[in-house]
């Protein structure tokens, strides 16, 4: 036990003092904090462009409205669109290649082709040099379709004001029930689930890539023959996983402490930092058991990978000679990836259920679940059950293949030689 204690140490402090290891902890709550921040304030920043945009209208009915629906003003005060009418008697087509012309020139951003039908079944033309602007293109079309809705009524005898008051929609609040009672929950529950089973994903790769580069320096470098001179593969093999693996549960620990913090101060924080509305938006408080299944989680899916990754570099000279050994290791961490929406609108279905239960998904899927809906204690505890059997046949596994490839170079072993390394006692 002092053997693998000795390794533990080595491996822990040989990289807590690293500067990656302190920047990334320091900048990780940072980055997750970002991830959530910056997309709210990029959604909500206006591009304060003045756009000039022609519009051709064989309707003739739409154009002044259109005009007066599309009357966003800039920071300065002036339009944000202005709408050039190129509606005449000439021939369409003549008009719109002039257009296009215009467009390719940079004298017109856009311009709206309104067919005379468009009250019945026409459809309407955006045409522009780009059109990836969805935004901007979803802002016309909300404009367009609300000046033909009101034609339409219009023509019917119908008040357009009225009707709007009659289907003005409500907005219903989502209410979140937990022991210690009700609370508003705008997709808070969503973002920290997803959050959360991302980072785990990334460190099981993370820390596993830390893994498997270790044993392939140590065995090129020759450096594994003087320690084996001293303590069983078996030990080295459990000290190197062992000691990184207090590496995660420390970088987790502390991040842990920001996810605490976060959930208390959030919505002072979002209202410094965005405009006012968005500041509503808040976190939900997160249960301490969360964060409780977050670190078990961390460390049964850091040993089950972890000893697979260790196997995998006993057998191979090199990381590339890896990669191609990784590919099965990697879909287990994959797979649970791709099923993340369909478990979080199903948690307690029988399919996320059964690949919850799963031992190599269920570090990712499982924890997902507690996230979104605590799963019923028995499959809480018959996950836990038979990862950790997982776990100790695999570290059974790796042991008797680790002990032999540690030691052999030269070319990749095929499955019959593995089988033969498992096999020898």
């Amino acid at each position: 036990m002092k053997k693998i204690l000795a390794v533990i140490k080595r491996e822990y402090l040989q990289i807590i003092k690293t500067k990656g290891f302190i920047i990334g902890t320091l900048l990780g709550p940072v980055l997750m904090a970002a991830f959530i921040v910056v997309p709210i304030l990029v959604s909500l920043a206006s591009v304060d462009k003045q756009e000039t945009i022609g519009v051709i209208d064989k309707s003739r009915q739409v154009f002044s409205e259109l005009e007066s629906k599309l009357d966003f003003k800039m920071k300065d005060g002036s339009r944000r669109y202005v709408l050039q009418d190129y509606t005449s008697g000439a021939d369409s087509g003549i008009v719109r290649e002039e257009l296009n012309r215009k467009i390719l020139n940079g004298e017109l951003s856009a311009y709206i082709y309104i067919p005379h039908d468009v009250m019945e079944e026409g459809k309407p033309e955006y045409v522009s040099e780009h059109v990836a602007d969805f935004e901007e293109i979803k802002t016309i079309n909300q404009a367009l379709n609300g000046v033909v809705i009101e034609k339409r009524l219009e023509t019917e005898g119908l008040d357009p004001k009225k009707v709007a008051e009659y289907i003005r929609g409500v907005e219903m609040r989502t209410i979140k029930v937990t022991k210690k009672g009700t609370e508003e929950d705008r997709g808070g529950t969503f973002l920290i689930s997803y959050f959360l089973v991302l980072i785990l994903y990334m460190t099981l790769f993370f820390y596993g890539s830390i893994i498997m580069r270790g044993v392939i320096e140590e065995k090129n470098s020759r450096m594994v023959e003087i320690v084996l001179s001293s303590l069983k593969p078996f030990q080295l093999m459990m000290g190197k996983i062992l000691g990184i693996g207090a590496v995660g549960f420390t970088q987790y620990s502390i991040w842990a402490l920001f996810g605490i913090a976060a959930t208390r101060y959030s919505r002072s924080f979002l209202s410094s930092v965005v405009p006012a509305g968005v500041s509503e938006f808040s976190l939900p408080s997160i249960p301490a058991y969360i964060f409780v299944y977050f670190l078990l989680f961390f460390i049964l899916g850091f040993f089950l990978f972890g000893t697979l990754y260790a196997a995998i570099a006993s057998m191979v000279n090199s990381e590339k000679e890896a990669q191609q050994l990784l590919m099965p290791v990697s879909m287990f961490l994959v797979i649970p990836i791709l099923l993340m929406m369909f478990v979080m609108r199903n948690p307690d279905s029988t399919f996320s259920v059964v690949l919850s239960l799963i031992p190599f998904f269920a570090p990712i899927l499982m924890l997902l679940r507690v996230c979104i809906l605590l799963p019923p204690a028995a499959q809480l505890s018959g996950s836990i059950l038979l990862l950790i059997l997982t776990i100790l046949f695999m570290i059974w596994l790796a042991a008797k293949i680790y002990r032999v490839g540690i030691l052999m170079y030269g070319k990749a072993p095929n499955l019959r030689e593995i089988v033969k390394w498992v096999r020898y006692s």
